[in-house]
């Protein structure tokens, strides 16, 4: 007896074992005593970690265009004037401590916390009024290597301060920055495609902030080069730096680059990325107002797909004045003919369009605008029949002008046709 009870509990155990491991076979007494790993109460601090990696410091960052880490040019417009105050005393001063800046900066070995103070004192130079001394320029120049060192940095915080003091720089000094700018945009370019969002995007905001305020055309081939990039985010980049440079810059500026920037439209128009593309249909518009005429070559070199591609894009921006001038002749000619024709002059009573007609130049301010249209019409086709009339000789009969005496193909003759009852009044208003 004892061997029997013993022989159906050891059964009992073991098909529960077998229970609780088929997956396809969960017991009931398994699912419910048995609960995952990840909710367990034992396990508190993954189930606490997630809700706050999401809603935590991480969740400010990832609200912004890059995504987590990513910054802005706001924050490079607060970042400017967010460094210790100094005062300089003498042009003297001013050399000694730009020579030492130079020295921290150029040199990788040192300590990336003093590197970064150093280009942050860079900054509180220029709030001091460093810009307003000669000597500042000089030393400007000799920081170009520095500067460049600094943005390819591995540290994303040097990175950030070196990017945060470019834009400063271009922001303070303007046009004066073109050395240093045309310098540092290439490395800037560099940074477009990191992984790191903090250097992406510093990269990104300070090329902007250069392209607003230091207008050099020297920069437009270091633009239009990484336009036909092999990365695809610097393709994309790119094209919307262009878009920027053509809404800030004067046609001046652009003119010695006309021919690069057309070019390089058509091959983002082409690009293999719709991305892209999208980002050179907006740059088109920009071409249209600094060049209307290479503009329009360019939409006609398009094939039509992409002709179409374009006229839906610029009639979705409400840029339908940036359609090429054969694209607006042609639909102002569709409207033309979709327009009702009592707009137009009427057939049914000649002899009112007759006296019209007769009424001359000295009513023609009272006409509307759509009878001043087909006056102005009739009254060429009218010169140009007293002109065949004269030149054959041959006379009116019956008060009307004969229909051999215009021009062959005229059609003021289906006019004449149609309006049988006004040809001396016509006669009449030519002489």
């Amino acid at each position: 007896m004892r061997r029997l009870i013993c022989k159906r509990i050891c059964d009992y155990k073991s098909f529960d074992d077998e229970e609780s491991v088929d997956g396809n076979r969960p017991s009931s007494a398994a699912s419910a005593f048995k609960v995952p790993a990840p909710k367990t109460s034992g396990n508190p601090v993954n189930s606490a970690r997630k809700p706050g990696s999401a809603g935590g410091p991480k969740a400010g960052g990832a609200s912004k265009e890059g995504g987590a880490g990513a910054v802005d040019e706001d924050d490079f417009i607060k970042a400017f004037t967010d460094v210790p105050s100094i005062q300089i005393y003498s042009s003297r001063e001013l050399e000694e401590t730009l020579n030492k800046i130079r020295e921290i900066l150029s040199d990788d070995k040192h300590d990336w916390d003093q590197r970064a103070n150093a280009l942050k004192k860079i900054r509180s130079l220029l709030v001091a009024g460093a810009a307003q001394y000669d000597c500042f320029f000089q030393h400007l120049r000799l920081l170009d290597g520095a500067l460049k060192l600094s943005a390819k940095d591995l540290r994303s915080q040097v990175v950030r301060e070196a990017c945060i003091t470019v834009a400063h720089l271009s922001t303070v000094l303007g046009n004066k920055f073109d050395h240093g700018a045309e310098a540092i945009v290439p490395t800037l370019f560099n940074l477009v495609p990191n992984s790191a969002k903090v250097m992406a995007t510093s990269g990104c905001a300070a090329i902007r902030f250069i392209i607003r305020h230091t207008h050099v055309p020297r920069l437009i081939p270091l633009i239009t080069s990484n336009c036909t990039s092999k990365s695809v985010p610097v393709r994309r980049r790119s094209f919307e730096f262009l878009d920027l440079l053509l809404q800030e810059w004067q046609t001046h500026s652009l003119e010695r680059h006309a021919a690069v920037l057309v070019e390089t439209i058509k091959k983002g128009i082409h690009d293999a990325d719709a991305e892209a593309r999208v980002e050179a249909r907006k740059t088109y518009m920009g071409l249209r107002n600094h060049f209307p005429g290479e503009a329009e070559t360019l939409y006609n070199s398009l094939e039509p797909s992409y002709q179409k591609s374009l006229q839906t894009y610029l009639k979705s921006s409400g840029s339908v004045a940036s359609l090429p001038q054969s694209d607006r002749s042609s639909s102002s000619s569709q409207e033309s003919l979709n327009r009702p024709f009592s707009s137009k002059w009427s057939t049914a009573n000649p002899s009112a369009v007759a006296g019209r007609v007769s009424a001359g130049s000295s009513k023609a301010s009272s006409l509307p605008g759509s009878l001043q249209r087909s006056r102005s019409d009739i009254d060429v086709n009218a010169a140009a029949g007293a002109k065949a009339h004269h030149a054959s000789g041959q006379s009116v009969r019956s008060g009307r002008l004969g229909a051999g005496a215009l021009n062959p193909g005229s059609y003021a003759s289906l006019e004449f046709k149609a309006f049988g009852g006004y040809g001396r009044a016509v006669k009449l208003f030519c002489v």
